[in-house]
């Protein structure tokens, strides 16, 4: 009983205890990069330190490089040896001069920068993510010509705060969906979509007292399926009441006398002419439809239609496409 009491007692300290080690670990490594940073700036006589926002191995500064400058600013405080300029005071400093990058190029920039902030000597880092830790690497720059003072290199364990900042960078990016985003309408003068087929009035096209439209008919269901409308209730209206209507010998073989049949995801073409009570046509006009099938007596418009002239009206023929493979 005494040994098993102990086994357990023994085993609760080493769990307890490991947090604390990955801790000063984690700390441990921290201080050693802060120590190496703090001996190249006294070696070269600087004084006065300016960090900036780490990058990761593209260039990128991210939320890691930001947290790693902070904890090496504020470990370098502690030390007492260098004066640590305010990150946030460095960061709106280099916008003012627009610093982009650290090199020759922009070193008049960067030595603006620094005289305004009275530092001389900018730190910066990077880091390279392994299976032991982030290895993070420091660099000392002159501000006036941009040559290295020295660098020191040290592995972080990925623990604590960092853990939790890694873990957030692994997630995958957040794709905001529009759910009230309505999909571009499709080409044409107007569409009536339903849950069987779409319709596409692709163009009108005015002669004399006939007005054609030209229809375009996507299959939209799992099944294949037969359109066909209301002779004497569909037409043409326009916003004073003027009607176009579908007459029998101009629409024998048409979309509102046999139909035509769509396989499953096909297109069909129809053609449908009306006879104008008049040679004026007023623009626009309303495509007034009733549907025999595949639904049974259904209703629906299409507004803001305009004709075109044209020298020969197309041929009142139904053309069934089949589906792509």
């Amino acid at each position: 009983m005494n040994r098993l009491l102990f086994t357990v007692l023994l085993t609760i300290a080493v769990l307890w205890a490991l947090p604390a080690h990955a801790a000063s670990s984690y700390e441990e490594s921290l201080k050693q990069l802060a120590e190496g940073v703090v001996a190249n700036a006294v070696k070269v006589g600087r004084g006065r330190l300016a960090v900036v926002d780490f990058t990761d191995a593209k260039g990128t500064v991210t939320p890691i490089g930001k947290f790693l400058a902070e904890e090496l600013g504020t470990q370098i405080l502690v030390t007492g040896e260098l004066k640590v300029v305010d990150r946030a005071m460095v960061g709106s400093t280099l916008k003012k001069f627009h610093v982009t990058q650290f090199e020759p190029a922009q070193a008049k920039a960067v030595n603006q920068t620094a005289k305004a902030v009275n530092a001389d000597v900018f730190a910066t880092g990077s880091y390279l993510e392994s299976p032991d830790g982030l290895r993070v690497t420091v660099k000392l720059l002159s501000p006036g010509t941009m040559h290295s003072l020295g660098a020191t290199r040290s592995t972080i364990p990925k623990t604590g705060p960092l853990a939790e900042l890694i873990k957030e960078a692994r997630k995958p990016p957040v794709v905001k969906v529009d759910l009230a985003a309505k999909p571009a309408p499709p080409p044409g003068l107007g569409f009536h979509s339903n849950e069987y087929y779409q319709l596409v009035v692709t163009a009108l096209h005015r002669q004399e007292k006939r007005i054609s439209a030209d229809l375009t008919i996507e299959n939209k269901s799992s099944r294949d399926i037969k359109v066909l409308c209301q002779l004497q209730d569909t037409l043409l209206e326009d916003d004073h009441g003027g009607q176009w209507k579908l007459e029998v010998a101009d629409n024998r073989e048409g979309l509102c006398m046999r139909g035509i049949e769509i396989p499953r995801r096909g297109k069909g073409r129809a053609v449908l002419t009306f006879s104008a009570p008049t040679d004026e046509t007023e623009n626009p006009v309303i495509l007034r439809y009733h549907e025999k099938a595949p639904r049974p007596d259904a209703l629906f418009s299409i507004e803001g239609l305009k004709a075109e002239s044209a020298g020969t009206p197309p041929a009142a023929i139904d053309v069934t496409t089949p589906p792509s493979n």
